[in-house]
């Protein structure tokens, strides 16, 4: 698989070299992916709503308010969502998504009801990221939890990530290299979208997701992206000291309707 081979090769001049003779390659094999891109531990944030129906019947209920993902971080796939990318998927079918557990998808899987996803701006320190200004987050209200044990777990915020399965729809790759035109136009275009902008000058490219397709939002027990948390608007995160540390990842098959779909769990 190409994507295992570009995974392999650690020389940087080496790595640049096989993407720019791959390109196309690459692309199509990353679009024909089922990815998945989790949070960090961060609790949930827990909101009042009255419109939600709670599981005992009384008016007053917990709804916890979840992050998804978040928009302009270099994630350990070498991939950056573009702001706006979400924008037609939440439009078109985000309050259809399933709201599971682990990625699992089958229906005893999904735990909670989905009462809304939307793309609203918040302040990239508030994700847990030292740095200002503010960036996208995909975010979704769930409520009323089906599982007693995922209800229990996250009223005691024991439930710190979460993730969303996703497809790539259309990206393009971003090369600080002038002698490819196209890939050097669009790292000049997207650069100055990356927040964690000295991961990318570093590893010299990146691939910018121009559009997505949100499949699915997922509680899980670790993650990978550093900055997809959920979040408290009363208080920003106070980032770690391994907030710019790109965690391992591991990646392995599952058997599905489509037993020819590859689904990366990305530790962030």
């Amino acid at each position: 698989m190409i994507l295992k081979e570009l995974a392999n090769i650690e020389d940087k001049a080496a790595k640049l070299k096989f993407i720019k003779a791959n390109k196309a390659a690459i692309l199509k094999a990353k679009k024909s992916m089922f990815k998945t891109s989790c949070t960090i531990e961060v609790a949930p944030k827990l909101v009042k709503d009255e419109t939600a129906s709670k599981m005992d019947g009384t008016n007053e209920t917990g709804v916890f308010e979840i992050v998804g993902n978040s928009i302009g971080f270099l994630d350990s796939h070498n991939d950056v969502s573009i702001a706006g990318s979400f924008n037609k998927t939440v439009n078109e079918s985000g309050q259809k998504a399933p709201i599971l557990i682990n990625h699992k998808r089958t229906p005893d899987a999904i735990f909670a009801k989905n009462m809304g996803v939307s793309i609203a701006q918040k302040s990239i320190r508030s994700l847990g990221y030292d740095a200002d200004g503010t960036t996208e987050a995909l975010t979704a209200k769930i409520a009323p939890i089906y599982d007693a044990k995922m209800n229990e777990l996250y009223s005691n915020g024991e439930i710190k990530q979460h993730s969303i399965g996703l497809q790539y729809v259309k990206l393009d790759l971003a090369i600080n290299d002038e002698s490819d035109n196209e890939g050097f136009a669009n790292w000049q275009k997207y650069i100055d979208q990356v927040i964690n902008r000295e991961k990318a000058e570093q590893q010299g490219y990146f691939f910018a997701v121009i559009e997505q397709k949100l499949i699915e939002i997922s509680a899980v027990l670790f993650g990978s992206n550093p900055y997809t948390p959920t979040l408290d608007e009363n208080k920003e995160i106070e980032p770690s000291n391994d907030t710019h540390k790109t965690e391992p990842h591991e990646s392995h098959s599952t058997n599905t309707a489509d037993k020819a779909t590859k689904i990366n769990y990305l530790l962030y």
